[in-house]
């Protein structure tokens, strides 16, 4: 039978999704238009760069079309991933793109999928046995964890492991192609642990306070009364339901992790969608920057679409009342 209040709820969201993306794409063209320097003062600067040359290049970028049709091109160009050519590095930024990518979700995806599941485990285990020193550690850990700025500790590692020790490189990826397995965990195991640690924070606190209000529930006090095993108690019906806001959450932490990637990646030097955003703002590669930076919106936004989808089956209150 056809859920029509699942079907309303879905496009709703999905429609909202959309709007918002627009509105992103709309604020981004106008803060790059208020920038007070263009690629084309850059060319300026340069003394082997003829007048000619500079009205080319001016024609060539539509410098010389007005705000509102430079406007309309940059949107058609966004919505169809027609992203152009690079100003700085002179290659299709869509391939810049296929090979960045990758590596942050990667590196990325790999630490989220690595709290969570360690997250669910430990937070439901001291949810269960709450009050005992276990939960006491864990609890203050996670808080100390969860607090610290992520440049902050990347720094902290770096100046241990790779300055001090020598354990790992400075640089969070292999420069020699083609890359083998080892050498790219090795790069990338500093801001992988990073990250993780960060993430695991989070997950710990959630599962954790889900649990409790969870084992308070009429149903847990009667398996333990009917005499189950506490460990089919803990996993089999506690834990399973506690996993509810721990699920929506997970999708959208996996779409902030590209958003988090700016920060993290300067700081490891690693060559993902983060660093290229930084390095084409500061060259003024505007084809190259706006190209990331919706890249990196567009992942955030699939990922709340994705958990509101998702919630929208595992909540069955909203297929009645939505």
């Amino acid at each position: 039978m056809v859920n029509w209040n699942l079907i309303r709820y879905i496009v709703g969201r999905i429609i909202q999704t959309f709007i918002t993306l627009l509105i992103i794409l709309t604020v981004t063209f106008i803060l790059f238009e208020m920038l007070p320097a263009t690629p084309i003062d850059l060319l300026s600067q340069n003394p082997l760069i003829k007048p000619s040359q500079k009205e080319y290049m001016i024609e060539l970028f539509g410098f010389d079309r007005p705000p509102f049709e430079r406007y309309l091109i940059y949107m058609r160009n966004m919505l169809t991933f027609d992203f152009g050519i690079s100003y700085t590095q002179g290659v299709s930024v869509n391939d810049l793109l296929a090979e960045r990518i990758p590596r942050t979700l990667f590196l990325f995806g790999m630490a989220v999928v690595i709290s969570y599941v360690v997250g669910i485990l430990v937070g439901a285990y001291i949810g269960w046995r709450r009050g005992g020193i276990a939960d006491g550690s864990a609890v203050l850990t996670s808080l100390l964890f969860y607090n610290m700025p992520s440049f902050w500790i990347g720094l902290i590692f770096l100046f241990i492991f790779s300055f001090q020790l020598g354990w790992f490189p400075l640089t969070a990826w292999p420069q020699v192609y083609p890359y083998r397995w080892w050498e790219v965990v090795h790069h990338t195991f500093l801001p992988l642990i990073t990250l993780v640690l960060l993430s695991l924070a989070g997950t710990i606190l959630l599962m954790r306070t889900s649990m409790l209000e969870t084992i308070g529930e009429n149903y847990i006090l009667t398996a333990v009364a009917k005499g189950i095993p506490e460990r089919s108690v803990l996993f089999k019906h506690a834990a399973r339901n506690a996993t509810l806001p721990v699920a929506t959450a997970f999708v959208i932490s996996l779409a902030f992790a590209m958003g988090g990637a700016v920060v993290l990646e300067q700081v490891f030097s690693f060559p993902g969608v983060g660093l290229l955003y930084i390095d084409s703002l500061t060259s003024l590669d505007f084809p190259t920057a706006s190209a990331t930076l919706y890249i990196l919106a567009l992942m955030v936004l699939i990922g709340n679409l994705f958990a509101d989808i998702l919630y929208g089956f595992l909540d069955p209150r909203i297929r009645v009342t939505e």
